[in-house]
């Protein structure tokens, strides 16, 4: 699924709760790393749920996961947009105003949002 696929599928989107239901369906899609694999990714701080995350530039590397399902979503649409960007397009990404745009931030706890900004850490190019 593309990033531009998924701004679509939550344009369609009339409610926070199809919002949410969209982004328990995406959580599934984001492959659940072994045991080991989730040993070596760093644990990202400041969120309500357990999170991990890796961003590599070059050659271009994402792997997340969270023990929470709605948390499992947002890092799909967040892994789908940095292996789709482009280097130039990475240096002024937003993850809070992608977000924004998909209506999905104002319905997420200030912990959650923490995670983000977080995240947002690891991918500043």
């Amino acid at each position: 699924m593309t990033l531009a696929e998924i701004y679509q599928k939550f344009e369609d989107c009339k409610s926070w709760e199809e919002r949410y239901r969209l982004l328990i369906q995406l959580s599934r899609q984001l492959p659940k790393p072994s045991e080991a694999e989730l040993a070596t990714l760093p644990e990202i701080e400041g969120c309500e749920s357990r999170l991990w995350f890796q961003f590599q530039l070059e050659p271009r590397k994402v792997q997340a996961y969270s023990d929470a399902r709605l948390m499992q979503g947002i890092l799909f649409i967040v892994v789908t947009a940095l292996t789709d960007k482009s280097v130039e397009e990475l240096k002024s990404f937003d993850l809070k105003a992608m977000f924004d745009e998909l209506k999905i931030s104002p319905n997420l706890t200030s912990t959650r949002l923490n995670g983000l900004g977080q995240l947002q850490k690891w991918i500043t190019v």
